[in-house]
């Protein structure tokens, strides 16, 4: 045979291409028939214990055990003695207690992968002889006793010999494979070697032209997408890789996907171990409130975004299908029917009312669809008025007394929806959706339990409430388990996820007297809807195959190892996208499903380039965006780690922390009669652009900027106005120049004639103190400007204020 690779899933055809002259059949153990539930091998050192953390120190001490061994032992492979030896010296109990901890988790995080398995089964129903050869600091009776500890007695009984480097002194890359040939007496050209590693299990054995085939666990992308999985975890929970390890229990059914479609490839590897492990949670805690209330739980899964959980768990729990509900109940239909008196009434309004009371209303459509009016009975109550205006008409009886009436009406008609889907009265039901307040749960929950009795218990993938509610809510991510920032941190670019749950329906906004659901139109577009379903047919593809590739599922196969699993698999999706993501969802909107058919992009990257270009990076911390990582993708990892950890652990970065680079722009300010020859620090933003922000008062100053001085060409992006006091984007304010020795030879491109070269930006007259944003980008230097430290950007602030005054 020649040097072959194949794929995990493709192992059981391996023994049919093998000629007749093979008679032997070589593993290599770890990786090949032996797997972790974990990211790496280093993942299993956490168990260990050690005060600080224990994968360096494990390491550290590996690497001086193996660089003494050829000097102290004349061999270059070590024991797990030794290793620990170096680890805790002259501790002899201690090594042991260590030693002991280590194969104890490997025992509890390792597993048969079971084409293996299949493949060793095979090839001794067709008589050939099966052999073990490992790197491993693990001896022959230790590695025989941890195969039959995860793979079972009848499996290490069908392996003839095992061959541990450490026993022979040398690894596979350095002759192990010469005592295989020895030990077993066989031809080189009648052994079949397979392994992972493309060095010690394709290279050396090849030396002996011996057969080998490599191992192919994972695509280059997958392998690339599982790494930021465990970086991810590592980043959204301090314990891992510190005191636990980095699970990925999903490795071994990705192996196993045969589609390499990009879409089910997303759907099946990501989608599927979330929704997989959250049904799971979702049965065990329907489990546990049937046992605490004594009654059978329905499960209510809230269309829309809870379509693809409801479907996830009846493809992994067929028996409970009678229970599972999908239910027409959105935020909006929710707070229609809660309106009982005027306290609900209020308590609705006041928050809106509170932030915005003296600006004009410009929700009048959603506010008083939301309170029952009809369009043309809101347009009169908000016509012209501020939202204090339009509160105290609110405030009024007769509005009171109509709200209430019509959300009592509209909780008959939601009541008779949920009949039709047959929830009882007195049901207890369990409220299922991705979460993240349960806020439906506490619009409806008083009606439910009024009108129907029911008991109500909310179950959300991600809950994060903001204050405390009475109800009972638990989420599969929540503060149980994730300090508040963690959570948060996730929930600002969740819409993603949210895309590829939900279902193609309209937002239900009323119900027929019947109960039968009143929905919008759908706003997505069918390209959109077509990857959605792809998506979640792979997902529900991986759900039904929960557990394939495990030979018998490994001890830390459990809750918590399938949280931080999916707990990494969804911040790497949502911090650091894949290019394969980025292009399926870059012609994405989002329905915000608040009873109006308005759609928001996913993501803009155009916009979020010249937000950078004008802002740098600190304007990433704040910025309210509906997927701001797919923006900032195309600018590489290191951007999204930065705005990850920013916000996954609240950085408090003033904007003098990312200005660096400061370049001197000599300016000439006018105003008040005087003159001054000055200095402005412009600081590097992003794409080679540099900004500058120069205090003009109330428009009382005009500013000259020497751009000659320094450029032969220079391209702006931009030249506005903004009040001191509003640091975005959005409140800038175009401002007009006056060139001189400069021709503008494309748009926003200047070429300067000479050093003389000059603009001019005209002072304009403002209520407030005003900064000038010069936002440029070198093209062709003059002379090279001077690079230095100045004044932090808050005292030219301060400046900016002094002179308005």
């Amino acid at each position: 045979m020649t040097h072959n690779a194949i794929r995990a899933n493709a192992l059981h055809t391996l023994l049919d291409m093998v000629p007749p002259s093979i008679t032997c059949l070589s593993l290599d153990c770890f990786d090949t028939l032996i797997w972790r539930n974990l990211n790496a091998p280093v993942d299993v050192f956490p168990d260990l214990g050690l005060p600080g953390g224990s994968i360096e120190r494990r390491r550290m001490a590996e690497g001086q055990a193996r660089a003494l061994a050829p000097h102290l032992r004349n061999r270059s492979e070590v024991t797990l003695e030794e290793i620990h030896a170096e680890l805790v010296p002259d501790n002899v109990e201690h090594q042991q207690a260590l030693v002991q901890a280590e194969l104890d988790a490997e025992a509890r995080h390792c597993f048969a992968f079971a084409p293996v398995r299949d493949l060793i089964v095979g090839a001794k129903q067709r008589g050939m002889k099966v052999v073990v050869v490992s790197d491993t600091y693990l001896s022959e009776a230790r590695l025989r006793t941890l195969i039959a500890d995860v793979a079972g007695a009848d499996l290490l009984a069908m392996i003839d010999q095992v061959f541990c480097s450490c026993e022979y002194g040398i690894g596979k890359t350095r002759g192990l494979f010469a005592h295989v040939l020895k030990e077993t007496g066989l031809k080189p050209s009648e052994i079949l070697h397979i392994g992972d590693n493309l060095t010690a299990d394709v290279s050396a054995p090849a030396f002996y032209n011996i057969n080998a085939v490599h191992l192919q666990q994972f695509s280059l992308e997958t392998l690339q997408r599982l790494r930021m999985e465990a970086a991810a975890g590592t980043m959204l929970d301090s314990t891992t890789r510190n005191t636990h390890p980095a699970y990925q229990p999903h490795r071994a059914q990705i192996a196993l996907r045969e589609n390499d479609d990009p879409v089910y490839a997303f759907g099946h590897d990501v989608l599927g171990p979330v929704m997989s492990a959250f049904a799971t949670w979702l049965h065990d805690e329907a489990e546990a409130l049937e046992k605490e209330t004594g009654k059978p739980v329905k499960l209510l899964f809230l269309l829309r975004d809870g379509h693809l959980p409801a479907r996830a768990f009846t493809a992994l729990y067929p028996q409970w299908a009678d229970r599972v509900k999908e239910v027409s109940i959105s935020r909006f239909t929710a707070v229609a029917s809660s309106f009982r008196d005027s306290e609900t009434i209020n308590r609705y309004m006041m928050p809106w009312l509170v932030k915005n009371i003296r600006r004009p209303i410009s929700k009048a459509t959603f506010f008083t669809r939301q309170l029952l009016f009809s369009d043309e009975e809101g347009a009169a109550l908000t016509e012209g008025k501020t939202m204090g205006e339009f509160g105290e008409d609110i405030l009024k009886p007769e509005h009171q007394q109509l709200i209430v009436d019509r959300s009592r009406a509209f909780s008959r008609r939601l009541v008779a929806h949920l009949h039709g889907e047959g929830i009882d009265d007195g049901d207890t039901v369990m409220m299922i959706d991705l979460g993240y307040a349960g806020t439906v749960q506490d619009a409806v929950e008083a009606v439910l339990r009024e009108d129907m009795g029911l008991t109500v218990a909310g179950r959300y993938l991600l809950l994060r409430e903001q204050l405390r509610q009475s109800s009972d809510k638990k989420g599969f991510f929540d503060t149980r388990n994730y300090d508040y920032r963690a959570i948060t941190s996730i929930y600002g670019p969740i819409s993603v996820l949210e895309q590829f749950c939900t279902v193609g329906l309209g937002s239900v906004v009323d119900y027929a007297a019947d109960g039968t659901p009143i929905r919008d139109e759908p706003g997505v577009k069918g390209a959109q809807s077509d990857i959605r379903e792809q998506a979640q047919h792979a997902c529900i593809d991986f759900v039904r195959e929960t557990g394939k590739g495990f030979v018998r599922p490994p001890r830390s196969d459990n809750h918590d190892a399938r949280r931080r699993g999916a707990a990494g698999i969804l911040a790497r999706l949502l911090y650091m996208p894949m290019d394969s993501e980025i292009a399926m969802l870059e012609n994405f909107a989002h329905d915000v499903n608040f009873g109006t058919d308005a759609m928001i992009e996913m993501f803009d990257p155009a916009s979020a380039d010249r937000s950078l270009r004008r802002r740098g990076m600190f304007y990433t911390k704040n910025a309210m965006r509906m997927y701001l990582p797919g923006e900032l993708h195309k600018h590489g990892l290191p951007m999204n780690m930065t705005l990850f950890g920013m916000r996954r652990f609240a950085l408090d970065f003033a904007k003098d922390e990312f200005n660096v680079d400061a370049m001197q722009l000599p300016i000439q300010i006018f105003g008040g009669g005087q003159s001054s020859a000055e200095t402005v620090g412009a600081h590097r933003t992003a794409d080679g652009f540099y900004r500058a922000t120069i205090p003009v008062g109330r428009g009382e100053f005009t500013v000259g900027i020497f751009l000659g001085r320094l450029f032969e060409y220079v391209q702006f992006d931009e030249i506005s106005f903004q009040p001191v006091d509003e640091l975005v984007l959005e409140a800038q304010t175009p401002a007009h120049a006056i060139i001189e020795g400069m021709d503008e030879v494309a748009k926003g491109l200047y070429r300067i004639e000479g050093a003389d070269g000059f603009m001019v930006v005209q002072a304009v007259p403002a209520e407030q103190p005003m900064l000038l944003n010069l936002v440029f980008r070198p093209i062709v230097t003059r002379a090279k400007p001077k690079l230095e430290s100045i004044e932090p950007a808050h005292e030219a602030v301060d400046e900016g204020r002094r002179a308005a005054a």
